[in-house]
């Protein structure tokens, strides 16, 4: 019974300076190697809420002594999700910086072959540090991982490796994936910036397609990559798109457009139509461009 009191009372004492030391990153730094033994220490002891709080300490200390903690709390399954998806997350941080980076890949690699899905996909968020040339054919191939998590989180690790030349591998990607993989990578391809006419002319295509969802995600990402230069004939297109989202969507991004450019291009004519639109959001958001393009001020 003693034996245990004095443990206790040891993890007590260990919080207790470890809690010292997320609440005051001066005296942290102060202690160096000291204070960063002891969060790692803690992580064995700690609550849920204060072993996240270290975990997300440690990838922004960036040492070399951190980079197995937060591994090992990644690869474990018994931990809450929440904690080995920011564990995950800090070593895909921390891992261009440290020294043993080699092992750190292979071991990631390795586990993108796991048997349990929830590994693999967060090996793959692990992998996508910018310059992680080493893990590209290993991403590359989680591409095709039977579980959607695994392939989403390898489409946003090679986006995160800044190889512009990845941008063709999750173009071509697109064209045999499923609708979940396919949002996905829209979203990632504006990471790739020297190739946003490409992205714009990948969202035009997928504004033609049947499926709302992507027709949305498609005009998201357009405006993302667009700034104030807009294409806007394919603005005009959703519009008059089916999906209500769309078209108040549509509205919302144009208002953010050049109001010079928009009465030269008679805008107005093409929106007021959607005055009178069933969905009192597109009715709203039509007489909000209507009043900024200068028709206004314009009432239901």
């Amino acid at each position: 019974m003693a034996d245990t009191v004095i443990q206790f009372n040891g993890h007590e004492r260990l919080l207790t300076k470890v809690k010292n030391y997320l609440h005051a990153m001066d005296k942290l730094i102060q202690d160096g190697d000291q204070a960063l033994g002891l969060l790692i220490k803690a992580l064995d002891v700690a609550d849920d809420e204060t072993k996240l709080r270290i975990v997300l300490l440690l990838g922004s200390i960036a040492s070399d002594q951190s980079v197995w903690p937060l591994y090992r709390l990644m690869t474990d399954l018994n931990q809450h999700d929440t904690i080995r998806h920011a564990a995950a997350s800090q070593l895909s941080m921390v891992g261009g910086v440290v020294r043993d980076v080699d092992a750190l890949v292979d071991n990631l690699i390795a586990d993108l072959a796991y048997h349990h899905a929830a590994v693999r996909a967060a090996a793959a968020f692990a992998l996508g540090w910018e310059g992680n040339q080493r893990a590209v054919p290993p991403l590359v191939d989680a591409l095709c991982d039977p579980d959607p998590e695994v392939q989403q989180a390898a489409v946003g690790a090679l986006a995160n490796i800044g190889d512009e030349r990845l941008f063709d591998t999750l173009a071509k990607a697109m064209q045999r994936s499923s609708k979940e993989q396919q949002r996905c990578i829209l979203y990632h391809l504006s990471c790739f910036k020297s190739r946003h006419q490409e992205v714009v002319e990948i969202c035009g295509g997928y504004l033609n397609q049947s499926d709302a969802d992507l027709r949305y995600d498609a005009l998201v990402v357009l405006d993302s990559v667009c700034g104030t230069q807009k294409p806007l004939h394919l603005y005009l297109q959703c519009l008059e798109d089916d999906d209500l989202r769309i078209r108040e969507q549509a509205l919302l991004y144009l208002a953010g457009a050049d109001r010079s450019h928009l009465r030269r291009k008679n805008m107005d004519l093409c929106v007021l139509p959607l005055a009178q639109d069933r969905s009192p959001n597109v009715r709203q958001a039509a007489i909000r461009l209507l009043n900024h393009i200068g028709h206004g001020p314009v009432a239901v």
